[in-house]
C-alpha cells in the first residue's frame, strides 16, 4: 500500500513538471523594464554587489527593480 502511494507521488511530481516546464523559455520579455530588472539581477550575481543597482555594469538611478 505504501509503494503505491510513493509510485502515485512520483507520477503527480513527473506530470507536474512536464505542464509547468514545457513552455518554459519560449516567451521573450517584453518591456524594456523587465529587461532591465533581469539583466541588474544577473549583474549582482556576477558581481556580489546587492545593493547597487548597475546596467552593463554602470550605476542604474532611474528606477530600482
Amino acid at each position: 500500500m505504501k509503494r503505491n502511494s510513493v509510485v502515485f507521488s512520483v507520477w503527480i511530481v513527473v506530470i507536474g513538471a512536464l505542464l509547468f516546464t514545457t513552455g518554459l523559455g519560449r516567451v521573450h520579455l517584453f518591456d524594456w523594464d523587465e529587461i532591465n530588472f533581469a539583466e541588474s539581477a544577473r549583474e549582482m550575481l556576477v558581481s556580489g554587489d546587492y545593493l547597487d543597482v548597475q546596467i552593463n555594469f554602470e550605476t542604474f538611478w532611474e528606477k530600482p527593480p
